[in-house]
């Protein structure tokens, strides 16, 4: 029986320590580096005859730019283990400044490695070598230290919106607070306005009463002059009865609740022209009303402000031989503006901001006549539909009342 032998070559121990994929270093028991593979070099941006026959610690030193650098520090104690107890010694994490060449710009770079020191003996059991291996795990460290910053700002973020949720709970509670408080002044103000009202008719239709009493059983005996007077008692009484009913009108169009529904602008506009020709039929008077989309709304208040802005725009025509009123819309952005525009008295822009308020009169009351709470009312109808409503008018050169429409 034959056997077939084969020499095989032994290992090229130096190829593959050079090859290793872990950073190596060799060193005497003096701690001179007498050997180093590629992936120290590689780690570390060292040449090999740069270090080679140098002290450890005087190839790598510490980062002086660092006081609080402790990892030579720590290497040395490790290494001093070694060699006093003649065993294996592994470092915790340590933080390393590597110097980068001035071909990569010069300065440290931070790492973080897991060294060991192995001790190697002669066949007598001297120490002839240190073996230093290292682990790099910056990344490891990088990442974690990402994971704690994410951990601390999710902490930070919940801490923050749970004090944004409190504030807005607070908030929510002192506006809920301040509608109830707004509503009670509302109710509280309505039922003062009834009872103003209720309180003040009696006495009014009294004075009226009395005043038509005198005038129908003593006027024959009374002098002109006191006709007259009695007269305007009467008008003035008639005027706070009409001023009163406005008020309430105004009070109460706040609490109404809002009946939404599609609304024909063209339509509802051609009716109440229609109503005030019947009012006034006498006047020749040119009415055109342009095309009017339809709108969402509620279809009786929405009435009442075209009818207040077409019967300002019928009386302060009145002066005008050739009186004209012009109705039409158009578009601005994603909103549609409706306006009514008259050849009237028109005003003076400077009185621009009284025009909406209640009792607010650009005329005098015997040039026209009105309690100036028609504005008013337009204004809060227009409002409560989430509109804005303006002017443009010169003196007697006309007006044009412009709204919008914003009702969801």
């Amino acid at each position: 029986m034959s056997r077939t032998s084969s020499t095989v070559a032994p290992p090229d121990y130096r190829l593959l320590f050079e090859t290793a994929p872990g950073p190596y270093l060799i060193l005497t028991p003096d701690l001179t580096i007498v050997a180093v593979n590629q992936a120290y070099l590689t780690a570390t941006m060292t040449k090999r005859e740069e270090i080679v026959g140098r002290g450890l610690f005087e190839v790598f030193p510490d980062n002086p730019d660092d006081p609080a650098a402790t990892g030579v520090r720590n290497l040395r104690t490790s290494l001093d283990r070694v060699r006093e107890r003649r065993a294996p010694d592994t470092m915790a994490v340590q933080k390393y400044d590597i110097r980068r060449p001035e071909s990569a710009g010069g300065g440290f770079e931070e790492r973080y490695w897991s060294p060991t020191n192995v001790p190697v003996f002669d066949a007598q059991g001297k120490l002839v070598y240190i073996i230093h291996h290292v682990e790099d795990v910056t990344e490891f460290v990088r990442l974690k230290r990402l994971d704690g910053e994410r951990h601390r700002l999710t902490a930070e973020l919940r801490s923050r919106a749970e004090k944004m949720e409190a504030e807005v709970y607070a908030r929510a509670q002192e506006v809920a607070e301040t509608s109830r408080l707004l509503e009670q002044a509302n109710a509280e103000l309505e039922s003062f306005s009834y009872s103003v009202s209720h309180d003040l008719r009696a006495p009014l239709r009294a004075i009226n009463g009395f005043s038509l009493a005198l005038l129908e059983d003593y006027g024959t005996t009374l002098p002109p002059d006191g006709q007259a007077l009695l007269a305007r008692v009467r008008e003035n009484t008639k005027r706070m009865a009409q001023l009163i009913d406005d008020l309430l009108v105004f009070s109460r169009l706040g609490r109404k609740p809002l009946e939404m529904g599609p609304v024909d602008l063209a339509s509802l506009m051609q009716s109440v022209v229609e109503e005030q020709r019947q009012a006034d039929p006498k006047r020749a008077i040119e009415v055109v009303v342009h095309s009017l989309p339809a709108t969402l709304g509620d279809a009786g208040l929405l009435r009442q402000a075209l009818s207040n802005l077409i019967e300002n725009a019928f009386k302060f025509t009145r002066r005008q031989p050739k009186a004209r009123i012009e109705v039409g819309s158009r578009v601005e952005g994603a909103e549609t503006v409706y306006y009514v525009r008259d050849n009237g008295a028109g005003f003076d822009m400077k009185y621009a901001t009284k025009l909406f308020g209640v009792f607010q009169r650009l005329h005098g009351e015997s040039d026209f006549e009105g309690t100036g709470v028609g504005l008013a009312l337009v204004q809060r109808i227009v409002h409560r539909h989430g509109g804005r409503v303006w002017a443009q008018a010169a003196v007697d050169q006309g007006a044009t009342f412009y709204f919008t429409l914003r009702a969801k």
